[in-house]
């Protein structure tokens, strides 16, 4: 006779290589990241929206990619204006970042106020990237994640300077 231990062990062995079998439970899926190119418009502190008219609808000069996302959805037309949702406070986790890509961020302490000089910070004429996900409270159909801005190296001295002298 068999001790019943044997006898419960092949189940057992083969419960729990069914188990193993089975595949992991699939991760959240990431929301994909876009990014274009274009101008900023307005932006409207009531309402968080931000307004661009759209240059590009990808990012172009070796910054695409991670950093900016894949190009635009089909509904995002050159020469278009586009609305964004922001975050302009919080967390940087949360917030909508606006950062020079040669001099790190702008508006590092999360606040309105700093979200709003950031953004006057940006020349209007100058093209900026945006980087930006499906909006899951659309409308706006997309949040704006990042700016980017490509500042020239008086621009980012200028910059610092006024960084330096405010604190």
């Amino acid at each position: 006779m068999r001790h019943p231990v044997r006898r419960l062990a092949l189940p057992l062995l083969v419960a729990a290589a069914a188990l193993a079998a089975q595949p992991a439970p699939a991760a959240p899926k990431r929301s994909k990241r876009f990014g274009i190119e274009g101008r900023i418009v307005r932006f409207d502190g009531a309402s968080d929206q931000l307004v661009v008219s759209v240059s590009k609808t990808s990012v172009s000069g070796g910054i695409g990619g991670s950093v900016a996302g894949d190009p635009a959805p089909k509904s995002v037309g050159r020469g278009s204006e586009l609305s964004f949702a922001v975050v302009p406070e919080g967390s940087v986790l949360r917030r909508t970042v606006v950062k020079s890509i040669q001099g790190g961020g702008l508006n590092n302490a999360g606040t309105r106020e700093s979200f709003e000089q950031a953004l006057a910070a940006i020349p209007p004429d100058r093209n900026v990237i945006f980087s930006f996900e499906q909006n899951p409270k659309a409308p706006p159909e997309f949040i704006l994640k990042m700016i980017q801005i490509r500042m020239t190296e008086e621009e980012l001295e200028a910059r610092l300077n006024e960084i330096s002298t405010e604190e």
